[in-house]
């Protein structure tokens, strides 16, 4: 990896003074040029791309994490870490950095400094060879794409083949409860509907590590609960980390919390009270007009 500490040198792709070039991610294809991911220590890989944890592993762990839009400071030195097992409730204000440490933990975006580590092995500088290992929400669906074609990408995508690739097809259906509209091409489904096959890409080949941005967006509240049931149930052998302006879900998914703040940490481990008023404390954002406190008028039961 390229010294991140260095500013002055031009990095591949980005030119000197010229803008920030998007890193080919992961999940666009780039997993089929990589081959086969590197082992990470203790991780054995089975058929389809699964693998089995040997023995106990930090699958997730950040260090010094840095980045800058320009003069924005997106993230600020961001150092965590997260085990298998572990729900991870990603809090914020718009602009607090959070999709931005999303998108550099799905290899989408290339770091100014720090380190990045998934399951023992450097993300940076080629984040395709874990591509099978990490499940990521697309922001958006091919509107020409059946479901179930898209479906059949990203499980081709994970390595899987043959029957065991329309097996997997089937299982992520049925999961997400799509089975309705599986055969509709994307560009006509409602909003919950694209979440639910998003979820459905994340979750293909059980990753190491889920990331979900705004998973319950247009759920109505009975899908609400199918989704925290799903993510309990990935959580048992995966560590995830959820993104969420809506606090009184976020609180019935999560049981860690990272507070972020201006690209900085102001907070990780367990809320001490009611979220909605540990983070407005917290944040200092009590009596603003904020998306994040509107969207959770309600407050936390």
């Amino acid at each position: 990896m390229p010294d991140a500490r260095d500013r002055h040198r031009p990095r591949e792709g980005r030119t000197a003074g010229g803008p920030r070039r998007r890193r080919p991610g992961p999940h666009e294809g780039a997993a089929l040029q990589g081959g086969r991911p590197h082992r990470a220590h203790d991780m054995a890989e089975g058929a389809g791309g699964r693998h089995r944890s040997l023995g106990p592993m930090k699958l997730v762990d950040l260090q010094g994490v840095s980045l800058n839009y320009g003069r924005i400071q997106a993230l600020d030195e961001v150092s965590f870490q997260l085990e298998a097992g572990e729900t991870l409730g990603l809090l914020g204000e718009n602009g607090a950095g959070k999709t931005t440490c999303l998108r550099i933990l799905a290899g989408l975006l290339l770091p100014d400094r720090g380190r990045v580590r998934i399951s023992g092995v450097d993300l940076y500088p080629e984040p395709q060879r874990l591509a099978r290992r990490l499940g990521f929400m697309p922001t958006g669906l091919p509107p020409d794409q059946r479901v179930t074609e898209t479906l059949d990408l990203r499980a081709r995508l994970c390595g899987f083949s043959g029957k065991r690739r329309a097996a997997e097809v089937e299982r992520l259906v049925t999961l997400c409860q799509a089975g309705d509209f599986a055969h509709r091409f994307n560009g006509t489904l409602s909003t919950g509907m694209r979440q639910r096959v998003a979820l459905a890409w994340a979750l293909c080949g059980e990753p190491d590590l889920i990331l979900l941005d705004e998973p319950s967006f247009g759920l109505d509240p009975r899908q609400q609960v199918t989704l925290r049931e799903i993510i309990a149930a990935a959580a048992r052998k995966s560590a995830v980390i959820v993104s969420s302006h809506g606090l009184d879900e976020l609180a019935r998914i999560a049981g860690r919390f990272l507070v972020l703040h201006h690209g900085r940490v102001l907070h990780d481990g367990p809320a001490p009270g009611p979220l909605l008023e540990f983070f407005l404390d917290l944040t200092g954002t009590a009596g603003e007009s904020d998306s994040l406190v509107e969207s959770t008028a309600g407050g936390v039961s």
